[in-house]
């Protein structure tokens, strides 16, 4: 890990003990006071507050848990952490208030939880809480939660994966976490690892955004689904695929290259035996990590092969239209595990090309073989992402069934992640409703 992160990580450890110092109920920090009011209040802390939505994953999960609170109580207010004057535009478009807590000391991040005195605490673990990225940025989401606890808030860490290789400086911050903090964990292999790294207990959900309501409403979401209505007028079935450059992390030139020829050439190859029109769909937009640094080249290298069999919108959709999008086609390919999840919960089979082993849990809630998941090495073999392709089409009948059947069972383990919020939510509101009539 570079010496920047090392020095950054040092640095939230001794917050860290800090934070812990605060034991004890409420009183424990000063002027803190929760007099009745008219509405409930929640503070939603990403692991993105520079962007939000960059990742259409990270919004996926905001706005499915978004959605769930205003079904539990319509006058909810709901905010969000945030650390850049983007972050909070995107907040205030999304009918969020943003909390500027993040790129300031945590002594006056509290200060701001405390002073927005909210009922309840949402953190969106996400695939971040193992370090692999940032673990300064992981050590200060915790420390968030650590200290909404001690504000006196319901603290929820949503659903997150967690590789096999976690950054050991982060383990003193799990092992200490207040169990005021329910620590919600994605995938059964991500919560077997966390108990081998971490004394903390945990809890098996399924990722939040498999409860995200899709939204068809657009008129380029409605574009891409008449383009795949006249391909299967035409007898072809509708392949969405997905690539992206963090396939391997720092990828090199050379390496985003090899991709590029590979997906070139097996959707080529792919187009040639089958009657297949191929959808390439983006679910990341943030520049050089967004996914048309892939996608944009083989559009651009297929268009003259494939012509109105490959459709390519260069749109940036929201994440509920993405949903759309994925309900929209026969199976979807992907490398982007929020593609992969919208098109699961829309009941649509799937295979993934896999990275920081987080697909490996996910497939386990459905049952789903693994030999429809490829590394990141074979995805750069052309040979081997063609067989894949073949066999995925080979068996979309068998692999749809599999996830109908399953699905149920996976949406409740998602509602897990705000179970005990929205109970407190929706009892608080129904009390001030029967106030208000007394």
């Amino acid at each position: 890990m570079p010496v920047s992160l090392n020095a950054r990580l040092v640095a939230r450890l001794r917050l860290w003990r800090q934070i812990r110092a605060l034991r004890g109920p409420v009183q424990a920090l000063p002027g803190i006071v929760k007099p009745p009011r008219a509405t409930a209040r929640v503070v939603i802390v990403p692991c993105d507050p520079w962007t939000l939505v960059g990742s259409k994953g990270d919004e996926a999960m905001i706005l499915s848990v978004v959605q769930q609170l205003h079904r539990a109580d319509a006058g909810v207010t709901v905010a969000v952490v945030t650390a850049s004057p983007l972050a909070q535009e995107v907040a205030r478009a999304l009918g969020l208030l943003p909390l500027p807590a993040w790129e300031c000391s945590m002594s006056r991040a509290i200060e701001l939880l405390t002073e927005f005195d909210a009922d309840a605490m949402v953190v969106v673990g996400a695939d971040v809480m193992d370090g692999y990225y940032a673990p300064h940025t992981t050590a200060r989401m915790l420390m968030m939660a650590q200290a909404g606890a001690r504000c006196g808030m319901r603290v929820s860490i949503l659903g997150f994966s967690f590789n096999a290789n976690p950054n050991p400086g982060l383990r003193p911050v799990f092992d200490d976490l207040d169990a005021a903090v329910m620590l919600n964990v994605r995938d059964p292999r991500s919560r077997q690892r966390l108990a081998q790294f971490s004394r903390r207990q945990s809890r098996l959900v399924a990722d939040a955004a498999f409860l995200l309501e899709p939204d068809p409403g657009g008129a380029e979401v409605q574009a891409v689904a008449a383009w795949a209505t006249a391909r299967r007028g035409r007898g072809e079935l509708v392949l969405g695929f997905n690539m992206h450059p963090m396939l391997v992390k720092n990828a090199s030139p050379q390496q985003i290259a090899s991709y590029i020829d590979s997906a070139v050439t097996a959707l080529g190859r792919l187009c040639e035996r089958r009657s297949v029109a191929v959808l390439l769909i983006p679910h990341d937009y943030r520049g050089r990590d967004g996914d048309d640094v892939c996608l944009g080249p083989i559009a651009r290298a297929l268009e003259p092969r494939l012509g109105a069999r490959l459709m390519y919108p260069t749109h940036q959709f929201a994440a509920a239209e993405l949903k759309a999008i994925a309900g929209g086609v026969d199976g979807i390919v992907a490398g982007r595990m929020h593609l992969v999840i919208a098109g699961l919960g829309m009941e649509r089979p799937v295979a993934a090309l896999t990275y920081q082993d987080k697909f490996q849990g996910l497939f386990a809630h459905f049952d789903y073989p693994e030999r429809f998941l490829l590394t990141p090495g074979d995805a750069g073999d052309p040979e081997q992402l063609a067989r894949l392709l073949e066999e995925f089409l080979d068996h979309l009948p068998e692999l749809a069934g599999r996830v109908r059947r399953a699905l149920p069972a996976v949406k409740r383990l998602s509602a897990l992640n705000l179970e005990l919020i929205l109970e407190e939510l929706s009892a608080a509101g129904d009390a001030r409703t029967m106030a208000a009539a007394a």
